[in-house]
């Protein structure tokens, strides 16, 4: 029972110490600082190793870290061939085509995303620009420092956590309290995974910048008329059309009306004769001498 108590006591210290952490990730990222692991140094842009020390396993960078994007928009002469010529300029540069499409409907044109190192930004944005007549343009970047030290903070702190649950689950000696351990160890397992997961994308994102490219046509402009002749020759023939429908549809009536009508009146007429014979006959009946009324017989 006391070893249980003693465990407890543990975990709600480390808890505390994990609180505290989360509370300012900053103080201690920039304390990490001074005692990071070695890295590779980067071009400028790219976050840089840092001065290292014994025992830690973070490596934070000194220089900022931006996250660079442009759009650009150009008309050219000739899709195909300026199409062709982006994509050898974007190989050339050191970078790749993350994505590339073109169309044909509506008139020719092409996009292309192109994925370079951030030293090759700004060069690879003017060779562009050089292929045509440029409509629009845009670039931005995106500062992630500040989140890319919290994060490492953080990270620090669930790593410190976990080794601390380790001990514990060594030391526990009821299942129960081994139990309880491991559910603490998955949780800050799973924290270190999204931690992990977030760096890692943004240190993709600054070590490789985006371009997207939009290519149209240079055609000029056709000149509206000032009486369009193709509508007004399409509103005759549609006219037509309605027209043609309209007396098919007449004659379709009247071919099925004439001989419903011929039958119908030849019916009537018929009911008229049948009707005018019988009165004839029954009127020639009332006036024959056969049926003429005799006097009544004096006495």
């Amino acid at each position: 029972m006391k070893k249980a108590v003693v465990v407890l006591g543990a975990l709600l210290v480390t808890f505390a110490i994990l609180g505290c952490g989360q509370a300012a990730p900053a103080r201690e990222s920039k304390a990490l600082m001074g005692r990071a692991e070695p890295s590779e140094s980067r071009a400028a842009g790219e976050p840089v190793g840092v001065e290292s020390g014994p025992g830690n396993s973070l490596a934070l960078p000194q220089a900022r870290m931006v996250i660079k994007t442009a759009s650009l928009s150009i008309r050219v002469k000739d899709v195909a061939a300026s199409f062709a010529r982006a994509l050898q300029i974007a190989e050339g540069s050191g970078g790749f085509i993350q994505s590339s499409s073109r169309y044909m409907e509506g008139g020719e044109r092409a996009e292309l995303t192109i994925r370079i190192p951030p030293r090759g930004f700004l060069p690879l944005i003017a060779a562009l620009e050089a292929l045509g007549k440029t409509d629009a343009k845009s670039i931005s970047g995106e500062d992630v420092t500040e989140e890319y030290y919290d994060l490492s903070g953080e990270l620090e702190n669930q790593l410190e956590v976990r080794g601390r649950l380790f001990q514990l689950l060594r030391q526990a000696r009821k299942v129960e309290e081994a139990i309880s351990v491991e559910q603490q160890l998955e949780r800050i397992g799973s924290n270190v995974n999204r931690i992990k997961g977030r760096m890692k994308y943004l240190e993709t994102m600054v070590g490789m910048s985006t371009v997207t490219l939009n290519i149209s046509p240079d055609a000029p402009l056709a000149a509206e008329p000032f009486i369009d002749w193709r509508s007004i020759g399409r509103g005759f023939v549609r006219a037509a059309q309605i027209l043609v429908q309209a007396l098919f549809v007449a004659l379709q009536v009247l071919l099925v009306a004439i001989p419903l009508a011929a039958i119908l009146g030849a019916a009537v007429w018929g009911v008229i004769l049948l009707v005018r014979a019988a009165r004839g006959w029954s009127l020639a009946r009332s006036r024959s001498p056969g049926r003429e009324k005799k006097p009544p017989a004096r006495r």
